[in-house]
């Protein structure tokens, strides 16, 4: 009675799991590439027309540090200075953007 169980339960795992692992090696095997839209940049007149500079706050932690032999939590403020250039050309009427981090500003100096 026991070796019918065992034989059972065995079967019946093999009959579930099977189905989903056929099922998830067909679907890593099938994985479509990202379509590639190529532009010639040499049939454009970009000009930047406008950059911009901008601090936006992302975050407070905490922190704790030894200061006149006592251990005390101090507060930290994160700012990011992120800098976006406008460019325009003006032989197809179309504009695009950069933005890029320049610089990330702790209002503590701390080990981070």
């Amino acid at each position: 009675m026991i070796r019918f169980f065992l034989f059972s339960l065995t079967i019946a795992l093999i009959v579930t799991i099977a189905p989903l692992y056929s099922s998830l090696a067909s679907s890593t095997d099938e994985e479509e590439e990202p379509e590639v839209v190529e532009t010639d940049e040499s049939n454009h007149n970009w000009k930047k027309t406008s950059s911009q500079l901008e601090m936006v706050h992302e975050d407070t932690h905490e922190y704790t540090a030894w200061h006149n032999f006592v251990k005390r939590t101090f507060k930290c403020d994160i700012t990011h200075k992120i800098r976006t250039d406008v460019w325009y050309c003006d032989i197809h009427d179309h504009t695009k953007s950069d933005v890029s981090l320049e610089e990330t500003i702790h209002s503590r100096d701390h080990g981070h």
